[in-house]
């Protein structure tokens, strides 16, 4: 196998730095934690292993944005919400 095959399918290293969801001026996590309605991010470094990975949390995207009557986005209209089939399973 060559080398760019191998790169291809091997997964980056779960540390922070890695990750999209880095900040890097923030130095922080870009998941939002839900703690009664507030949301908050979790302080962390380039080096740090991802705290989601250690946990055996699974980190799933859900987008929201707003929409305007066009179907464009815009400053005000219809919030939406973009979320995985599984994610409100019980």
């Amino acid at each position: 196998m060559n080398k760019d095959k191998e790169k291809q399918g091997k997964k980056p290293e779960p540390y922070c730095k890695n990750c999209l969801l880095f900040d890097k001026s923030k130095k922080e996590c870009k998941v939002n934690i839900l703690i009664e309605g507030e949301h908050y991010n979790m302080p962390v470094e380039p080096n740090d292993r991802c705290v989601m990975d250690l946990m055996g949390i699974e980190v799933k995207q859900v987008r929201w944005f707003v929409e305007g009557e066009n179907g464009k986005p815009a400053e005000n209209g219809k919030v939406k919400i973009e979320y995985p089939v599984d994610f409100f399973k019980k």
